[in-house]
């Protein structure tokens, strides 16, 4: 292996299980850490030595296209602007000289206001074409200018062309005016931007690297959307081939609701076969991760209480043990939303300036239980003047920053990659089912959407009731 490899390939020895598993992990430069929202990459690479090296390649390779990117980014290196985009700066540029860039030229030399109009606009037109080209050397020979630089290249030639025509858009046009219109909605975080726009990114770049070139939108085929689809099959895993399809459909979808001149086409990535479970790829049962053994919690647990060195982590450990709760949902938790007093106490998990939710139906009280209750007043001792219950992990980033450090615990407890903080999730979704608590009060509980007999509960006090008597329920 490579110096290269070495750097970035690490191989685990599991004592419990005998054996062994191999990741790429490599640390982001302090840098582009506010750019890529992280503080190192670290990708599996499975178990059997022989594919992991495969897959290392890949994964080498991406990552150093992602880190090129930032450094673009931070050293302020524009990206390369499409041919409709640097059009439409010429058009900008004719306007600007006030002149129409859409007006024919003529050669009638009949009478009217109309016709002597248009023939001034060419004459006027071919002054500023020779006022252009006088700002360069010329060569001797030929006496055509010399050096003329690209983008008064583009403005002569407009200025000649009597109807100049706008270049198709291609899926780079298409990304570009999706973002911008998402932007437009809402103003994300700085990290939220960064998510849309990485993803947006994969996607298109995913057309380009399958096809070879920067399609138009309009020149995709259906046999070229399957040949897509193929692509990224060989690289990620099924459920993410069906999220980065999905996101080329909004783009194109988008696009084709935007641009005039693809009002009428069909987008050919509709109706791909899906791969993984879920509508338009949502995750599989196995990519969702499952429930902890018994063992696995207890020993996880002890392991954090007795090695951490930061109390709040098994803080957090133990709330998202009792709650169900998301762990972006804990660690984004303000002090104003943790009420611990009354006869039913519970985290009041709603979006805010630092952070917002999954989904609509998130925005809940859960209640607080057990030992979840104790955990939530000695945070609240912990976080002390500080607005945030957490303040290490509540900022941008924080809850991929708790991931990581709780990932550590459990992984040295088990190496079975279905088994992940998450997990805790479906631990409280069995504890509810054995309990016998009806789905919509489970629901409730864990932030899924109602419908049905759950919109049964009017208000947030009614459902706050019915949510307490299900978790006491599941913890009696």
């Amino acid at each position: 292996m490579s110096s290269v490899t070495v750097d970035y390939w690490q191989e685990r020895k599991s004592k419990k299980l005998g054996s062994s598993s191999y990741r790429y992990r490599r640390v982001v430069e302090r840098e582009l850490r506010p750019i890529l929202g992280k503080g190192e990459f670290t990708i599996a690479l499975g178990n059997a030595k022989g594919d992991a090296l495969v897959k290392y390649r890949q994964a080498h390779r991406e990552v150093e296209q992602t880190l090129a990117a930032a450094w673009d980014e931070v050293r302020g290196i524009k990206k390369p602007k499409t041919a409709r985009e640097l059009f439409q700066e010429t058009v900008e540029r004719i306007k600007a000289l006030g002149l129409n860039p859409y007006r024919p030229p003529t050669d009638d030399d009949e009478a009217g206001d109309d016709h002597r109009d248009e023939m001034r606009d060419w004459i006027e037109r071919s002054a500023v074409a020779e006022g252009i080209a006088a700002k360069y050397p010329t060569d001797p020979e030929t006496d055509h200018p010399m050096g003329v630089s690209a983008e008064d290249t583009r403005l002569v030639r407009m200025l000649h062309t009597s109807r100049p025509k706008i270049p198709a858009p291609t899926i780079m046009d298409a990304k570009k005016r999706y973002l911008e219109d998402r932007f437009a909605l809402r103003e994300p975080s700085e990290l939220d931007r960064k998510k849309d726009e990485q993803r947006a990114e994969r996607a298109a770049d995913a057309i380009v690297e399958a096809l070879g070139r920067v399609p138009t939108v309009a020149s995709i085929t259906r046999e070229e959307a399957r040949k897509v689809q193929a692509h990224l099959k060989g690289k990620v895993s099924a459920g993410t081939v069906d999220r980065y399809l999905n996101d080329v459909r909004s783009i194109i979808n988008h696009a084709i609701a935007e641009f005039p001149d693809l009002h009428e086409l069909k987008n050919h990535f509709t109706g791909l076969p899906i791969l993984a479970g879920g509508r338009w790829g949502g995750p599989t049962a196995d990519e969702e991760g499952r429930p902890l053994t018994v063992g696995e919690a207890t020993a996880i647990r002890e392991r954090i209480e007795r090695l951490s060195r930061q109390h709040d982590l098994i803080l957090i450990w133990r709330m998202l043990e009792g709650t169900g709760c998301r762990l972006a949902e804990v660690t984004g938790l303000r002090v104003v939303d943790v009420v611990v007093d009354g006869d039913m106490p519970y985290l009041d998990i709603k979006p805010h300036d630092r952070r917002g939710l999954k989904t609509v139906a998130s925005i809940r009280r859960v209640p607080l239980v057990g030992d979840a209750l104790d955990a939530a007043r000695a945070s609240l001792k912990l976080a002390g003047d500080s607005e945030m219950m957490f303040p290490r992990y509540g900022v941008e980033g924080g809850n991929t920053a708790a991931s990581a450090a709780l990932m550590k615990h459990v992984r040295e407890i088990t190496d079975d990659k279905l088994a992940r903080v998450h997990s805790l999730r479906h631990n409280m979704a069995d504890k509810l089912k054995v309990a016998g608590v009806e789905e919509a009060d489970r629901k409730l509980v864990l932030g899924h959407a109602l419908g049905g007999e759950g919109k049964r509960y009017g208000g947030p006090e009614g459902r706050l009731v019915a949510a307490t008597r299900a978790v006491r329920k599941a913890s009696a």
